[in-house]
């Protein structure tokens, strides 16, 4: 005990002293250091200095100095806490998903409760961001009381309507809030009214109207798997409604669309045991209607009969029935093809051969008439180009035009050799030669393209100019009187006597004037072009342009020079050859070359995208031999360039069966 009673009187005296010390320093809070840069001290560091402040502050006299400046101090540290929490709070509430640019009610409540700790830190600070706060609030508000307006003012018929409005509003109450709640058993209340109405509209066989229904009801609700099965049944039976009414009226075409596109959907697989009870008839009726289409001759009837029947076997009975009189049918489309073969109509009879290969048995035979039909597409999809020699003007100081020609063909070949095929002017003239003498030019391969041109202009300018250069230069070296011997032998003797004598003599360098004669010699090669692409078969010019380009070379000469010890060389203009830079490796016509195989790569490329647009067109005209002939040698390039065909392939056939009606 008697020790406990001396510690305690040894804390009482550190206290007593602690307090003496703190009046001899000038009052409480004299020794609070505040951070030079707030914003960098750690929170706990600065809730800590803060907690101590106040302290201070309820021990410092009222309206003293010392007072004065604790608060100065604790309005320094209370701001940036404030201002960090505040921070804090924007932030989460940036993060928080809008509702049509609203922030949802529960999460304003949520955080209205985190602004108490900024009141105490700084009032200013609180009232700023209380101030946001009320504005996103009364904002939020009054979208959901607008809401609520709309939804009282709709007719009950609006049923979509108002579960658009009802999913708003669940949206700007936020979750876990008593309004979402409100909102969602009103939703639900809604959602079990339109499922009664859609099982009462299907009894009722209006099927038409348990769609819509369920549709409102599975849009709403996705995860409703019932609601979805339900739906998936009434599809089934509107499409099937909707299917025999269009062949009961012969739209066999839209018939055929409406189950297509039903066989992509969701539902098809669980509804499609259903519609095969209906589907060995429908199978049996379109390759009768094909039979008797081929008996008339009607091939692209008959195919599309065909086709309508092998597309509900396949989607319907999973199956490839025999299709009634398709051993005749075939015998007529493979008699076609042979006649579009002889004719040169390839496009036709590649299309035969699709039809064939679709609903009959691919023998040797059939394979050798595709090779044989392909080959002959092959060799004419691509289309063929010429140049003959630019022509040179006559005031050009240079004949460029041969190979200003030949780069150009040199670059389109690198550059897109599947697209055009390059035929040489030796090979054309021989071919017309052929022409001429057997007139049976369009059995032979020429050139689709013409590439033509015009050498306007190719020379080069030369400017010289003579001047002169003036130099100051060392010709040599001389010797003359040393100054510091000079003013030593001015000195007394016995200073001379005390220093050592310079010499008598020192060796300059001497300095004069040339002039030297300067030329600049500057070489400006031009070569300009007009050139044109010409359909061969028409002569009609398809493409045409001009085009200009120059080098420039400049070099300076300097006259050679000997006086005294300096010697200046001779310093030669060095520039190329007039003839290399119109015509070298690295000349104007290689430049020019360049340029205009590049726009005509752009002119001549992808040439499948100029044919699918062309067989467009034939079929608009009623020309479908010239639209299979067309698409066929799409198909070909995007083959070989490994490319997407699409719906191609069918649309020749299309028009290969369409062809032999007319």
């Amino acid at each position: 005990m008697k020790n406990r009673t001396s510690i305690r009187g040894v804390l009482t005296l550190l206290i007593i002293l602690a307090s003496v010390a703190g009046c001899a320093g000038g009052g409480p809070g004299s020794g609070i250091v505040i951070p030079g840069d707030p914003t960098a001290t750690p929170q706990a560091s600065l809730e800590s200095l803060f907690s101590e402040i106040g302290v201070q502050i309820e021990a410092a006299k009222p309206g003293s100095k010392a007072a004065i400046q604790l608060q100065q101090k604790l309005k320094t540290i209370g701001s940036e806490l404030a201002e960090r929490a505040a921070s804090a709070v924007r932030t989460r509430l940036f993060d928080v998903d809008r509702v049509e640019g609203r922030i949802p009610l529960s999460a304003i409540e949520r955080e209205m409760g985190n602004l108490n700790a900024i009141k105490r830190w700084d009032m200013d600070v609180h009232q700023k961001i209380s101030d946001e706060f009320n504005e996103e609030l009364e904002s939020t508000q009054r979208s959901i009381g607008e809401g609520e307006q709309s939804l009282a003012n709709l007719s009950k018929d609006r049923v979509s309507d108002k579960l658009q409005i009802i999913e708003k509003l669940l949206a700007l109450s936020g979750a876990d809030s008593e309004s979402q709640t409100r909102y969602a058993q009103q939703r639900n209340d809604i959602l079990s009214d339109v499922s009664k109405e859609a099982e009462e509209a299907i009894l009722n066989e209006d099927y038409e109207k348990a769609q819509g229904l369920l549709s409102i009801v599975q849009e709403v609700n996705p995860d409703d798997e019932a609601s979805r099965q339900r739906k998936c049944e009434v599809d089934g039976k509107i499409v099937l409604k909707r299917f025999t009414t269009a062949l009961e009226t012969g739209r066999f075409g839209r018939s055929m669309g409406l189950l297509t596109e039903f066989s992509e959907t969701d539902c098809f697989g669980e509804i499609k045991d259903g519609l095969a009870e209906m589907a060995e008839p429908i199978v049996e009726a379109f390759g009768l209607l094909g039979e008797e289409a081929a008996t008339s001759n009607q091939m692209a009837v008959a195919y599309h009969r065909y086709k309508d029947s092998r597309t509900i076997s396949d989607l319907l009975l999973d199956e490839k029935n025999d299709l009634p009189g398709i051993s005749a049918f075939l015998g007529q489309v493979y008699s076609a093809h042979q006649k579009a073969f002889k004719a040169g109509e390839f496009g036709v009879a590649w299309g035969c051969l699709g039809v064939m290969t679709e609903f009959g048995t691919t023998t040797p035979k059939i394979r050798q008439s595709i090779r044989r039909t392909k080959d002959e597409l092959n060799r004419r999809a691509i289309p063929g180009l010429t140049a003959y020699p630019f022509e040179d003007s006559e005031n050009a100081s240079a004949k460029v035009g041969d190979a200003v020609a030949s780069k150009v063909v040199q670059h389109i070949f690198r550059t897109i050799p599947s697209d055009v095929l390059i035929v040489e002017r030796e090979q054309l003239e021989r071919i017309l030669d052929e022409c001429t003498r057997t007139d049976t030019c369009t059995e032979l391969d020429t050139a689709d393209f013409i590439v033509q041109g015009t050498i306007l202009d190719a020379k080069v300018e030369t400017t010289r100019k003579v001047g002169s250069e003036t130099l100051r230069i060392v010709t040599g070296a001389e010797s003359v009187t040393n100054p510091e011997h000079a003013r030593w032998s001015l000195l007394k003797d016995k200073q001379r006597a005390d220093t050592m004598e310079p010499a008598r003599t020192i060796d300059r360098d001497v300095t004069e004037d040339i002039t030297m004669e300067v030329t600049n010699v500057r070489k400006v090669g031009i070569i300009s072009v007009a050139y044109r692409v010409v359909d061969a078969a028409t002569g009609r010019v398809l493409f045409t342009d001009s085009i200009q380009t120059k080098q420039t070379h400049q070099d300076e000469g300097r006259q050679g020079i000997k006086l005294g010890n300096f010697e200046q060389e001779t310093d030669f203009v060095e520039l190329p050859p007039d003839i290399e830079i119109l015509s070298g490796g690295e000349g104007l016509s290689q430049i020019i070359s360049n340029e205009i195989g590049t726009k005509l790569v752009e002119f001549l490329k992808n040439p499948e995208e100029q044919y699918a647009n062309d067989a467009k067109r034939f079929v608009n005209e009623g020309d479908f031999v010239g639209a299979a002939q067309q698409a066929a040698f799409a198909i070909v390039l995007l083959e070989i360039k490994s490319k997407e065909i699409g719906m191609m392939r069918e649309e020749l056939k299309d028009f290969a069966m369409k062809s032999q009606q007319y």
